[in-house]
C-alpha cells in the first residue's frame, strides 16, 4: 500500500472552510431578508428537533411534550442531544433555532475543510483545492446546513471519519469514535460508519506486526499485538456498530419497537396493508433511478453538475492507487446510503435532504475520477465545467432557501401562532405538520402522520378510515378537539376525515400562501402545482358526535349478537384475523370512511375497506351444529350488464356455503347470510368471501364496513 501524502503546507482546507462559512452566512442572510429580519427554517421538521431538544433540556428526553409518552420522532439522536444541551445552558426560543442554524453552517464549513484535506492526502494539492472549493460552493449542501437540520453535522462527521481514517491508519484511535458519533446522527450515517468499521478491521488484520503478506487470522493478529491490546483495539473498532445497536435496543425497551417513527411513517417497507416484496422492490428501484438521475445532473434538479458521473471513476482511481480498501468502503457506503434512502416514500422530497450530507464524498470522488484523465489541460477543463455548473446553481439554492422559509412563515408558523392565541388552554390539536404547531402553539398535539404520536403511522398509511379508528380509540381526554390540516396533500388524506363529520361543517379559518406557489419538491403532486390546495391549511373544530355510532347494526339482526368485527380498525382486524385475498397482486384494501342516516334521527359514521376479490375473517361465539347468521354492513354499486361484481361465493372453514348477492347501496346497506348448522363445527367460524369463478374477472368489488355474528 502506498503511504498517503503527508504534505500539509497547502492552505486549501482553511480557504475551503472559510469560503463555506461565508457562503453559509450569506444563505442565512438571504433567508432573513425574505422574512423581514426574522430567522425561519425552510422545513417544519426543524421545529420537531427543537421541540425534542427543549424537552431534553428540561429533563424529559424523548418526550415531545411535557408528560407525553416516549416517542422516537427525532430523526437524529445526536443532533437532538446537542440542541438539548444548548437549551439546558440557556438557549431557548429563536436563540435555540439560531444555534441549530449556526451549527449547521459550521458543520458544512468543517465538511469542506475535511474534504479538502482528505483529497490532498489522496490526490495531491490540486485535488485538495478542487474538492474543497466544489464542496464549499455546493448549493444543496449549503441549503441543508442553513436549514437548521442535522445536515451540517452529518456532513462534518462523514468527512471527518474519512480524514481520520486516512490520518490514523493502521492504528485507529479516534476514527472509531468519530464513526460512532456518525452512526448516532442518522441511520444513513450508520451505513457509512459500518463501511469504515469493516475497512478499519481489514486494515488492522493486514497490518499487524509479524504477519506475512496475505496471511489473515485472529491468532496472527493476536501474535502481532499483546492480547489485551488486541482485544481493546478490536472492541474500539466495533464501537460504531455497538452504539447503533444500543440505540436500537434503547428504542425497543422504551417504545416496544426498534424502528424509529420516521421509518414507520415514511418507508415503503411499512406502507399499506399488503406488502408484496416485488412491488416494494419496484418502488425502491424507481427511487434509485430518480436519485441517481438527480445526482448525475440529468433530472432537472440542480443537485450536482451533469459531469458528476465522473464520481464512478473516482472509485476506480482509488483502486488503481492501491487504495482498494478505501475504494470499497466509500463506494459500498454510498451505494448502501442510496439504497436505504430509496426505500423511503419521501426519498425525493425536500431537495434531497437525505443525500445532502454525503455530497462531499461524491465531489471528492469526482475530483479523483478526473485525475484519470491523462492530459493536464483536459483534466482542468473537465473540473472547470463542474465548477461552472456548481457556481451557476448556488445562488438559486439561496433563493430557494429564502422562499421556502417565507412559505413556512406564512403556513405552519402562522397556523401555530393562531392556535396559541385562539385555542382554549388544555384543548388537544391534531395536525399533520407537528413541528411549528407544538413549538409555538403551547397545546398538546396529536401527530396524524405518526412521527411524535406512537401508533398513528400505520393507520394513517392505510387511509382515512383506519386513521379515524385510531383517533376514536384514544381516551376521551386525549381526543383532539381541533384539527389543523392541509386541504389536500400528497401524503396522508387527513382532509377525508370530514367524510365522517369529524371536521364539522365549515373550517374556523383557512390559511393560504400569498406568495408564488412553492411545491415541497419537484415530485410534489401535480394538483398542488395547479390549484395550490397543498398551500392551504384549514383549522376545524372537531365534532365527535358520531364517534361510537357504528358499533351497533343499523337494524335488528336475527337472534343474539355474539361477536362483531369492525373493519377498518386495525386492532380489531388483527383480533379477528381479517385479511383480503385480491386476485390481482398490488390491489391494496385501502380504508374508507363514510356516514349515513340509517334511521330517522340516527346518523352513523363508520370506517371500512375497499375489497376487490374477497376477504377472510374469524368470528367467535358460535355453537357447533347450530346455524349462525352473518350480518354485514356493505357498500356495493350496481352491477353493469353481464357482470356479477356484487355476487360472492361464501366459504365457512374452507367448505362452500353458497353464493350471496351483495346489496346495491351507497354508501352501504345491511344484509345477512345464514350459515347452515352442519357447517358450524366449533366455537368460532372462519368466513371467506371470494369470486364465484376464481381468478376470472369480473371480480367482486365492494366496501366492507363491519360484520356481526348472531345465533
Amino acid at each position: 500500500m502506498t503511504p498517503p501524502s503527508t504534505d500539509r503546507s497547502t492552505r486549501a482546507p482553511v480557504v475551503s472552510g472559510a469560503a463555506a462559512l461565508l457562503l453559509g452566512a450569506g444563505f442565512v442572510a438571504v433567508s432573513v431578508a425574505y422574512n423581514r429580519g426574522s430567522l425561519v427554517p425552510p422545513l417544519d421538521d426543524v421545529y420537531i428537533h427543537l421541540q425534542y431538544a427543549r424537552q431534553l433540556g428540561d429533563g424529559e428526553p424523548l418526550r415531545y411534550q411535557p408528560g407525553a409518552e416516549i416517542t422516537t420522532g427525532a430523526s437524529s439522536l445526536l443532533w437532538m442531544v446537542l440542541l438539548g444541551a444548548a437549551h439546558a445552558v440557556g438557549f431557548d426560543g429563536r436563540w435555540l433555532l439560531a444555534v441549530a442554524v449556526a451549527g449547521g453552517v459550521v458543520g458544512v464549513a468543517l465538511a469542506a475543510a475535511f474534504t479538502s484535506a482528505a483529497a490532498t492526502r489522496l490526490g495531491g494539492r490540486a485535488a485538495g483545492w478542487w474538492a474543497g472549493l466544489l464542496t464549499a460552493l455546493c448549493g444543496p449542501l449549503l441549503w441543508g446546513g442553513a436549514s437548521g437540520m442535522e445536515v451540517g453535522l452529518l456532513a462534518a462527521l462523514v468527512t471527518g471519519t474519512l480524514l481520520s481514517y486516512l490520518r490514523e491508519r493502521p492504528r485507529f484511535r479516534w476514527t472509531p469514535v468519530v464513526a460512532a458519533l456518525l452512526a448516532l446522527t442518522r441511520p444513513e450515517g450508520f451505513l457509512v460508519a459500518a463501511a469504515f468499521t469493516a475497512a478499519m478491521a481489514w486494515t488492522l488484520l493486514r497490518s499487524c506486526p509479524g504477519t506475512p503478506p496475505g496471511e489473515l487470522s485472529w491468532l496472527r493478529w493476536q501474535r502481532g499485538f499483546p492480547s489485551g491490546r488486541a482485544a481493546a483495539r478490536g472492541l474500539l473498532v466495533a464501537a460504531p456498530v455497538v452504539v447503533f445497536a444500543a440505540q436500537l435496543l434503547l428504542f425497543r425497551v422504551l417504545t416496544g419497537t426498534s424502528q424509529a417513527n420516521g421509518v414507520l411513517a415514511k418507508s415503503w417497507l411499512h406502507t399499506g396493508f399488503l406488502h408484496q416484496p416485488l412491488e416494494i422492490a419496484d418502488h425502491v428501484q424507481r427511487n434509485v433511478a430518480a436519485l441517481l438521475a438527480s445526482l448525475a445532473g440529468l433530472s432537472g434538479q440542480d443537485v450536482l453538475a451533469p459531469l458528476a458521473l465522473v464520481a464512478v471513476l473516482g472509485v476506480a482511481a482509488l483502486a488503481a492507487r492501491r487504495e482498494r480498501t478505501l475504494a470499497v468502503a466509500l463506494g459500498g457506503g454510498l451505494v448502501l446510503v442510496v439504497a436505504a434512502v430509496a426505500t423511503l416514500t419521501t426519498a425525493m422530497w425536500q431537495d434531497l435532504r437525505y443525500l445532502q450530507p454525503f455530497l462531499p464524498l461524491l465531489l471528492l470522488l469526482v475530483v479523483l475520477g478526473a485525475g484519470l484523465v491523462p492530459h493536464r489541460v483536459a483534466r482542468g477543463g473537465l473540473l472547470a465545467v463542474v465548477l461552472l455548473f456548481t457556481v451557476a446553481a448556488t445562488p438559486a439554492w439561496a433563493l430557494r432557501l429564502g422562499q421556502q422559509a417565507s412559505a413556512m412563515r406564512e403556513g405552519p408558523v402562522s397556523v401555530a401562532q393562531w392556535i396559541a392565541g385562539n385555542v382554549p388552554p388544555g384543548d388537544v390539536v391534531a395536525v399533520n405538520d407537528v413541528g411549528a404547531a407544538a413549538w409555538f402553539g403551547g397545546h398538546r398535539t396529536v401527530d396524524l402522520v405518526g412521527l411524535t404520536t406512537n401508533g398513528m403511522a400505520a393507520p394513517s398509511l392505510n387511509g382515512p378510515g383506519t386513521l379515524y379508528e385510531a383517533l376514536r380509540a384514544l381516551p376521551p381526554d386525549d381526543r383532539p378537539q381541533w384539527f389543523a390540516v392541509f386541504d389536500r396533500w400528497g401524503g396522508v388524506p387527513v382532509a377525508d376525515l370530514g367524510r365522517a363529520g369529524l371536521l364539522g361543517t365549515e373550517p374556523v379559518i383557512t390559511f393560504g400562501l400569498a406568495g408564488p406557489a412553492r411545491p415541497i419538491s419537484a415530485s410534489a403532486p401535480q394538483t398542488c402545482q395547479i390549484d395550490r390546495s397543498c398551500d392551504r391549511v384549514s383549522i376545524w373544530r372537531a365534532d365527535w358526535f358520531t364517534a361510537d355510532s357504528a358499533q351497533a347494526p343499523d337494524a335488528p339482526v336475527p337472534g343474539r349478537i355474539v361477536d362483531h368485527l369492525n373493519v377498518g380498525d386495525t386492532a380489531d382486524e388483527a383480533a379477528h384475523g381479517w385479511t383480503t385475498d385480491p386476485p390481482v397482486l398490488g390491489v391494496q384494501p385501502d380504508s374508507v370512511l363514510d356516514r349515513s342516516v340509517v334511521a330517522p334521527g340516527r346518523l352513523v359514521a363508520d370506517s371500512g375497506r375497499h375489497v376487490v376479490g374477497g376477504e377472510t375473517f374469524t368470528l367467535g361465539g358460535t355453537v357447533p351444529g347450530r346455524p349462525v347468521t352473518l350480518t354485514g354492513r356493505i357498500g356495493a354499486g350496481p352491477a353493469r350488464p353481464g357482470e356479477r361484481t356484487r355476487v360472492v361465493a361464501v366459504d365457512v372453514d374452507g367448505r362452500p356455503a353458497g353464493e350471496w348477492t351483495l346489496p346495491d347501496a351507497q354508501p352501504w346497506a345491511q344484509a345477512s347470510f345464514t350459515v347452515p348448522g352442519e357447517l358450524v363445527t366449533g366455537d368460532r367460524v372462519t368466513v371467506t368471501t371470494r369470486p364465484v369463478a376464481p381468478l376470472l374477472a369480473p371480480y367482486p368489488d365492494y366496501r366492507s364496513y363491519g360484520w356481526w355474528a348472531s345465533r
